[in-house]
């Protein structure tokens, strides 16, 4: 039986929460499209999001961003609910009368309509903005200068929402969200991700499996040590941070004395961080950037709040940006795991003891000063646990890409102390 293929990149909100995935069409598990007929790779796209690997398996309930030819939006009916999807209009679909109709027609059935690859070239594009719920700007190559200018004309022109897309650095990340833009997208953020009928892109089960054991309030440590040793890759990777210089010297010869010796919180936590390693798509500065959010959260409870718990801030905040690095809505992986109520109030509404804490550290890492004002916690010891904690995550951070570079070349678990990284 032969494979389908499908490709799903996420579209994040200005919190950075995936609200939405663009689908793409993909011919095998190549990272790229390659066809010649753009009405035939609609065609599979669509056969193989609904009636083959199945939507909601895919999108998790988030709308499916789908792009459409000029044929499919003219002549096809679109054979799907108006809640589920996003029809996107591709940059060389010719925006005549007859377009502008269909499109005025699929808007008043309920469909949102979003104009891909938008530019102010002068091409006539702009008489479709009034049937267009979102308007999409390929930000790649594009000056700081250009790329306000855009956001400025399509406000002035009452567009109502804007995405970036194609955001490769950090930079224009921030650029594009201080210009207006609601929206995100690109490989900053995440690459897109393929997908097949028979088989799941990355298996996390274990993981998952591990957190949720962790969670419990009686610790069963046979159970942990039974999951862990499931996972070859794990059980490696957690033994060789025990073997980093981030621990005093000591011998650790099972995983049943890992598990003792880190503790329920402290393991949960690293067990997540050490597999994210594993996963080439994820950049750097994301895994090096939720440490810092965990660590910063963790530090405030310590010093604020004394009848709170540290470690599950560290979760919390670690947490906060599972979306991005599992590529699945935050609201389906808090469903997936024993989360304790505060946590989940925290991590999904920003709300109770740990949810505070969480956007203070948000409002922090954006520099959105009044926010930070709002959440009742003083600005300059959020700043200061801040400062601390970049420096802690970059020394994490160094253990763990040596961790990961070291199993490529030793796939052996090694149980007795390992000599740490040169400093070069």
């Amino acid at each position: 039986m032969s494979e389908v293929f499908l490709a799903r990149q996420p579209v994040f909100d200005r919190e950075l929460r995936v609200c939405g995935y663009e689908l793409l069409y993909r011919g095998g598990r190549e990272e790229s499209a390659r066809f010649v007929d753009g009405d035939a790779a609609t065609a599979t796209v669509i056969l193989n999001a609904f009636m083959e690997i199945g939507l909601r398996s895919i999108t998790g309930g988030h709308p499916a961003y789908l792009n459409l030819t000029r044929r499919f939006l003219l002549q096809h009916p679109v054979p799907f609910p108006q809640h589920e999807v996003v029809l996107e209009v591709l940059e060389d679909v010719e925006p005549d009368a007859e377009l502008c109709a269909a499109l005025c027609r699929l808007s008043r059935q309920g469909y949102r309509i979003a104009l891909d690859d938008y530019l102010l070239d002068g091409s006539g594009r702009e008489r479709l903005l009034p049937c267009a719920d979102l308007v999409k700007v390929d930000v790649l190559g594009m000056a700081p200068q250009e790329i306000v200018r855009h956001a400025r004309t399509l406000q002035r022109q009452g567009v109502s929402s804007m995405l970036a897309e194609k955001i490769e650095s950090r930079e224009v990340m921030e650029l594009c969200r201080a210009a207006g833009f609601d929206y995100f997208q690109g490989f900053f953020l995440s690459r897109p991700t393929t997908l097949s009928r028979r088989s799941v892109p990355h298996n996390r089960l274990p993981l998952l499996r591990l957190i949720a054991s962790l969670q419990q309030p009686d610790l069963d440590v046979r159970e942990v040590e039974r999951i862990i040793g499931q996972d070859v890759s794990l059980s490696y990777k957690i033994l060789r941070y025990l073997a980093s210089p981030l621990f005093p010297t000591r011998d650790i010869d099972s995983i049943r004395a890992a598990v003792l010796y880190l503790g329920r919180r402290q393991l949960a936590n690293w067990a997540m961080l050490l597999a994210m390693t594993s996963y080439g798509d994820q950049p750097s500065e994301r895994i090096v950037a939720l440490l810092v959010r965990a660590r910063t959260c963790e530090q405030l409870v310590r010093h604020r709040h004394g009848g709170s718990d540290p470690g599950a801030a560290f979760t919390v905040g670690l947490f906060s940006g599972l979306d991005a690095v599992l590529d699945a809505p935050l609201s389906v992986i808090c469903a997936e795991l024993p989360l304790s109520a505060e946590a989940r109030q925290a991590l999904l509404e920003l709300e109770g003891p740990y949810g505070a804490i969480l956007a203070a550290v948000l409002a922090q890492e954006r520099g959105d000063w009044e926010r930070l004002a709002s959440t009742g916690i003083e600005p300059l010891q959020v700043n200061h646990h801040y400062l601390e904690a970049l420096r802690w995550a970059d020394a994490q951070w160094a253990w763990l890409a040596h961790l990961s570079r070291a199993e490529h070349a030793d796939r052996h678990p090694s149980l007795r102390r390992r000599s740490p990284p040169s400093s070069s």
